[in-house]
């Protein structure tokens, strides 16, 4: 009779977790998680391969049941081990969690190869007594060891969970330090029920294990600090003014936050061509446009101690330095009172244009302006500058590449790259037509000259705008209100 309930309570243990593992962990997102779900793989195995000796009927069946069965313990012991240092924060480097892992494989290795060797068990032999047909051992030295280490394992967690309990007065946090205490001390009592061997063969550790596992999964959903902390970080990430994105090793986008995804709702999607725009930006040190909104980018390593997991992009909003910045710029190269180009700016467009496709040059001079200042004031005056400056700014919006300048005074000059005398002629004449049909009040309808020249290979700036010069000089002595190319 208790044959047949443990069988059945076997069973039923393995379906049990094994639902546990479908149903909960596919929501899993931090380390404790990680450790429960082994810990509950474990125990799976564990149970299926102590299934497997409770109805084995020879020696073969219930050596490999037991081998299946022993596989499971080595992870249980050191998944619980991982579990409980992180859920107390006890310290444990990454170092010493590889040689526990590296350790347990090694004894899962002598475990499976028992019958050539004497170092796991020194000897074994299938016996019917006791509740059912099993196999007794005379165990070896890296038994021992093992039973060492998660002795060594249980102390150490229970340990610090106990010294969290003693110095913590909230209460929170000694119910989540209880929890992990009961958990060695369940685990401890299996071991030491089943190294008396009063259960007639039964294993009792794998009923310690379940309710090790029902603890633990009361403490996870329950008393899940790294869930909370997830939320902290989260709250922060998503209440910060830049923006963050975190990518894997591979590339794979696996975080971003809500100001990022502002910024590029197409995150929401994990879309990766957002990773290559910010790349491709931080590597040319550019600064990123969108829609009146100006971004810098910088990128930094992810790092857990030496070792690299991926990279965080940072996206800086600096449209308010930006537009500063490039208000300052503008009026360094500009005139304030028409915004044209200044005459330094202008001639640095000139030669800049020069080492192009070459240029050519309009330049234009308002006909007897001092006329106008004398007569009028210089308010108008400054409104029929502003006239001849509206006209050329009319050029530049048509095609982009002109340049519109103030020379000095009343003269400007109109930078036009990679065109020819005809291009620049036409250009000269619109000015001309367009500036005197232009009524201005009290000054009425004024006139301007023009002169038009275009780059010589090997010229310096200089002959050029000299040049630019005498053709207007040529365009004054011929009775004004013309254009002369030269």
């Amino acid at each position: 009779m208790a044959y047949q309930f443990l069988v059945w309570f076997q069973g039923i243990s393995i379906a049990a977790v094994f639902v546990t593992l479908v149903m909960f962990f596919p929501s899993w997102k931090n380390r404790i998680h990680s450790y429960l779900f082994i810990f509950a793989a474990s125990v799976t195995v564990n149970n299926i391969g102590y299934f497997i000796v409770m109805i084995s009927d020879n020696i073969t069946d219930s050596l490999w049941g037991t081998k299946i069965e022993y596989l499971g313990k080595l992870f249980i012991s050191a998944s619980l081990l991982f579990f409980m240092t992180e859920y107390t924060g006890a310290k444990i480097s990454q170092y010493t969690k590889r040689i526990v892992a590296i350790l347990h494989a090694l004894i899962g290795v002598l475990v499976f190869t028992c019958e050539h060797h004497m170092m796991y068990y020194e000897s074994f032999k299938f016996v019917e007594d006791g509740l059912f047909p099993h196999i007794e051992f005379v165990h070896g030295i890296f038994y021992y060891i093992y039973i060492m280490m998660v002795a060594g394992y249980l102390i150490y967690a229970t340990a610090s969970a106990i010294h969290i309990m003693m110095r913590e007065h909230r209460k929170k946090r000694k119910r989540q330090a209880t929890l992990i205490i009961v958990c060695g001390l369940v685990m401890a009592a299996g071991l030491i029920v089943y190294s008396t061997g009063i259960m007639g063969g039964y294993d009792a550790t794998g009923i310690s294990y379940l309710i090790c596992l029902v603890l633990m999964i009361i403490a996870t959903i329950k008393y899940d600090i790294l869930a909370a902390l997830d939320a902290v970080k989260n709250y922060i990430a998503d209440n910060m003014t830049e923006g963050i994105v975190a990518v894997d090793t591979e590339g794979a986008i696996i975080y971003s936050n809500k100001i990022a995804e502002h910024i590029y709702p197409e995150l929401k999607e994990k879309n990766e061509g957002v990773i290559t725009l910010l790349t491709e930006a931080i590597e040319k040190e550019e600064v990123i446009n969108i829609k009146k909104s100006y971004y810098r980018a910088r990128q930094n390593d992810l790092k857990n101690d030496s070792k690299i997991l991926g990279k965080l992009y940072v996206i800086d909003d600096i449209t308010e330095e930006y537009n500063h910045n490039e208000e300052l710029r503008l009026r360094s190269i500009t005139d304030g009172m028409t915004g044209l180009f200044n005459r330094t700016e202008t001639l640095r467009r000139i030669e800049e244009a020069m080492t192009g496709e070459g240029v050519a040059l309009v330049m234009i001079d308002i006909d007897n302006f001092k006329v106008v200042n004398d007569s009028f004031g210089h308010d108008v005056g400054d409104n029929v500058i502003k006239g001849v400056a509206k006209i050329m700014l009319e050029l530049t919006y048509i095609d982009p590449k002109l340049s519109a300048g103030r020379w000095g005074g009343e003269e400007f000059m109109l930078v036009m790259p990679g065109s020819d005398a005809q291009e620049a002629l036409s250009a000269a004449e619109k000015i001309r037509v367009g500036f005197a049909e232009t009524k201005f009040d009290y000054a009425g309808t004024r006139t301007v000259s023009l002169g038009v020249t275009v780059y010589i290979d090997g010229e310096d700036s200089d002959t050029l705008c000299k040049r630019a010069d005498e053709a207007l000089y040529t365009s004054k002595q011929e009775g004004k209100n013309r254009t002369t190319v030269m």
